[in-house]
């Protein structure tokens, strides 16, 4: 089979760009908040309704642990299929305060060349990118020269604790020869990232009950307080600067080769930003850039992420606390395994005389990695040539955490249509126009070129 002739569907893409926009700004005043469920099940609406007017197939599915998935499909010719993993609800992260914004964040309004509104970077513009790749082979008179099967998700949880379930139960629609993830933007000297990782998540509360209920701390000499004990067992865990102790935590984590250090040197780290962001002079154990730009990535971490317990109101109180929580987030590395690690800890806290605490797992995924060597990650690369004129950037390893480990079984590359400058989950969150429309010409570059990869 020859290699299709992508100039048809490149020029539908300029010719209907403006009708593309005006769609992505549709889906981006729709505000998909987890807090808003009729919201959420209006975006899945809105999402299945472009992938049919585009003359595709798609399916809204109800999930556990999870708002409605949208599943699409748009046949193609041939026997390859590509998958793309997306989702459709925002604020991911803290978002800030609505009042620092340009314009409303659900105007999705246009300055400057710029569409901004929350969530159009992660992950809206990534979502409409996909179909619109696909819609442009069938705006040119074409039919897309392999079938894109899509995964548009919302998540009630950003664990996405349904997501293993669904593919599992879907993996016959969902099979495919490589994946795009949703998880990418370009670097300041225009090149784009290609993502080829994320970390695993182990996410825990502990809980310590020394008493069965609070009582007067006029007896502290006698009785023992639920705050001090988890503060002793936490401190059996890390040492002040977040070094984790705890024997065997990553002893399968997979240090990053010769090749990946040298690939990770070439990923921009802007230290002084996050030094000033942070309001530090230094990083944990004096590194520098390019040692920060590697230990991000490739060090699994322990974060004590909230403490809770004894009576906080604002008054003068007498009381010794009965119980006491923290929760635990955990990052794992490729090769580590989150039940593994669940058992590290269990025995350390026993060995160290804290047996008695409850673990409860909150949250677990594991860690993936797609070889930089794969096939697939050179001819995304060699897409993102023709279409960026730059070279792009491949990323062997990631500091996000995420669930590609549940379609592992393939080549997975994260690419996307916004910037590092874009305001991801924070006020004026924006991406560019014309990043936009290279987004799009990216993806129909990736269709053409597996179609015809051996």
């Amino acid at each position: 089979m020859p290699k299709p002739d992508t100039a048809a569907a490149l020029a539908a893409v300029d010719a209907h760009f403006d009708e593309f926009v005006e769609e992505l700004q549709q889906l981006c005043r729709i505000r998909s908040r987890r807090q808003e469920p009729e919201q959420m099940e209006a975006t899945a609406e809105f999402i299945a309704g472009s992938v049919r007017r585009w003359g595709g197939e798609a399916e809204i599915i109800p999930w556990e642990q999870s708002y409605p998935y949208v599943l699409a499909e748009v046949p193609g010719e041939g026997d390859k299929a590509l998958l793309h993993f997306t989702h459709y609800d925002v604020e991911v992260e803290p978002a800030g305060d609505d009042a620092d914004w340009i314009s409303p964040p659900y105007a999705a309004e246009i300055h400057d060349g710029r569409l901004y509104a929350r969530g159009v970077a992660d992950d809206k513009g990534v979502v409409m990118s996909r179909i619109h790749a696909a819609a442009a082979w069938k705006l040119a008179g074409l039919t897309p020269p392999v079938t894109n099967r899509i995964i548009f998700e919302g998540k009630k949880w950003l664990h996405s604790p349904g997501l293993g379930s669904f593919v599992e139960a879907h993996a016959d629609r969902l099979a495919s020869d490589a994946a795009l993830w949703e998880n990418s933007w370009l670097d300041g000297e225009d090149r784009l990232l290609l993502k080829l990782a994320e970390k695993g998540v182990l996410y825990l509360r502990l809980t310590a009950q020394t008493l069965p209920r609070d009582l007067t701390s006029q007896n502290t000499a006698l009785l023992p307080a639920a705050t001090a004990r988890l503060a002793a067992a936490l401190a059996q865990l890390q040492r002040p600067d977040g070094t984790v102790t705890i024997p065997g935590f990553a002893d399968d984590a997979r240090p990053p080769t010769d090749e990946e250090r040298a690939l990770l040197e070439k990923v921009a780290f802007d230290g002084d930003f996050l030094r000033k962001r942070a309001q530090v002079d230094r990083f944990t154990g004096d590194l520098d850039d390019q040692g920060a730009a590697v230990a991000i990535r490739t060090v699994p971490t322990l974060t004590v992420a909230g403490f809770a317990g004894g009576d906080m109101r604002d008054d003068v109180t007498l009381g010794i606390p009965s119980t006491a929580s923290a929760k635990l987030e955990i990052r794992l590395v490729p090769g580590q395994d989150p039940d593994r690690v669940l058992g590290c800890i269990r025995d350390h806290l026993a060995a160290t005389g804290f047996g008695d605490l409850r673990i409860e797992v909150m949250a677990t995924s594991r860690p993936n990695l797609t070889d930089h060597r794969d096939p697939f990650v050179a001819l995304v690369a060699d897409a993102a040539r023709r279409v960026y004129g730059t070279e792009p950037v491949i990323e062997p390893y990631t500091q996000w955490i995420g669930n590609q480990g549940v379609i592992a079984d393939r080549p997975i590359v994260g690419v996307g249509v916004s910037r590092a400058d874009s305001g991801v989950d924070g006020p004026n969150e924006n991406i560019r126009l014309d990043d936009y429309r290279a987004g799009i010409k990216h993806v129909i570059e990736v269709m053409a070129a597996l179609a015809v990869a051996e």
